[in-house]
């Protein structure tokens, strides 16, 4: 009994950092790492067997700006900037922001406690909208992008 007890200690604690990607409420893959948010991407490994036949790959990089370099990865840019929302939410939690992107896109952050939201705009249409929650020792806990229904949440 201590061997299994001991087991599955260890085992949350291999994942007590890690992040699962959600679309829809299906989880895609697990992030084992926010460090490379620093570098403008996520990578998370595919963990549905459904989605890593559709894909062909084990990995998913989720990036902003330049590609990164990565093996057997399948490569989504992030068009509506929820990685720089992200970024800048656990970076300084702004009270009330706007971010120029260039002439047509703009980003409007606005962080309270424990609950920051965003709002992405380009041709002054709101593109995306969501909600980042920090847990009550401000570490970041969740990510909804309400629009296209991604999340990235902790496990």
């Amino acid at each position: 009994m201590k061997k299994i007890f001991i087991f599955l200690l260890l085992g949350n604690f291999v994942f007590a950092n890690s992040y699962a990607i959600k679309y829809k409420g299906i989880t895609l893959g697990i992030i084992s790492t926010l460090d490379t948010l620093s570098q403008n991407y996520l990578k998370a490994k595919v963990s549905n067997p459904i989605v890593r036949f559709l894909l062909k790959h084990n990995f998913y990089v989720f990036y902003d700006g330049k590609k990164p370099k990565s093996d057997d990865t399948r490569f989504r840019k992030d068009n509506k900037k929820i990685l720089f929302a992200l970024k800048q939410a656990i970076l300084y939690k702004p009270k009330n922001e706007n971010f120029i992107i260039d002439k047509k896109r703009n980003i409007i952050l606005k962080c309270q406690d424990k609950i920051c939201k965003f709002d992405y705009f380009s041709n002054k249409k709101l593109n995306a909208h969501g909600i980042i929650e920090f847990d009550k020792n401000g570490k970041f806990y969740k990510l909804t992008e309400e629009k296209s229904s991604v999340e990235i949440v902790r496990n």
